[in-house]
């Protein structure tokens, strides 16, 4: 089953939003306004979300609960500024944040549609950064740096998604990048879809010194009904508990805030 059309709307239903209002916005509506310093968590109620299932939400309503106003994000896999995206909603409520993102054709659109957040064409590596080759999928939104993923994606799928090219693509290490955008600090959300990656990602995150909030991170394997195994088990070790999520995400939270 192809991503974009899994469980769409789900996140739309559960808040009383008709499916076809669901991801159905233009990328020419007008931009949100300057974030403020901060302001206070929107309510679920009437609120559209942008997620694959609603997560947005969730970890609004999280946000909320903890009395937290000051919301920045960092989306590693950003892909589509709005379609499917985590923290597109925090973007119109007025929050800012860093998209990363190894996609070139989904950078400018990212520019294009959220050009108050700050995008890196690039994908978030493991260990110094440096380059390395990009397996691009007929399915672009599953395209990855994972050869092996790339590999089980066409066997996973009975060759319904196939490797179109491999580019050379830079990396980038995630502590760097948000001592360099976050001024030092980590930001309140992290949303990781990086296909394949995800464990590596969070096990190159320096928790000792930046500790997200919240982070939200893909856990089924592509192709599969399965979800991937080590993700719980590790953020159990830096302190974190699953609080909420969907058939296709995990949200942990800091357990130092609960």
């Amino acid at each position: 089953m192809r991503r974009k059309d899994f469980l769409i709307g789900i996140g739309g239903i559960a808040v009383g939003v008709p499916l076809g209002v669901v991801g159905a916005r233009s990328a020419r509506e007008p931009q949100a306004p300057p974030a403020p310093a901060s302001r206070p968590p929107a309510t679920a109620q009437g609120h559209v979300s942008y997620a694959q299932a609603g997560e947005d939400l969730v970890v609004n309503a999280i946000f909320g609960n903890l009395k937290i106003q000051e919301i920045s994000y960092l989306d590693i896999g950003a892909y589509d500024p709005i379609y499917l995206n985590n923290t597109y909603f925090f973007y119109q409520q007025g929050h800012r944040g860093v998209l990363v993102e190894p996609n070139v054709t989904m950078c400018e659109k990212l520019r294009a549609v959220r050009p108050q957040d700050t995008t890196l064409e690039a994908g978030i590596g493991i260990g110094k950064p440096g380059m390395a080759d990009y397996y691009v999928m007929s399915d672009p939104s599953w395209s990855t740096f994972d050869r092996a993923e790339a590999e089980h994606q066409v066997k996973a799928t009975g060759g319904k998604v196939t490797l179109k090219e491999v580019r050379r693509m830079p990396l980038l290490d995630v502590n760097e990048v948000m001592a360099q955008h976050f001024k030092g600090k980590a930001p309140a959300f992290v949303s990781i879809d990086a296909e394949g990656w995800h464990l590596p990602i969070l096990k190159s995150i320096d928790f000792k010194r930046f500790r997200p909030n919240v982070i939200c991170i893909e856990t089924k394997v592509s192709g599969e009904q399965r979800t991937t195994g080590g993700v719980p088990a590790l953020m159990k070790a830096k302190g974190y508990v699953a609080r909420g999520g969907s058939f296709v995400n995990t949200i942990f939270v800091d357990s130092r805030l609960l």
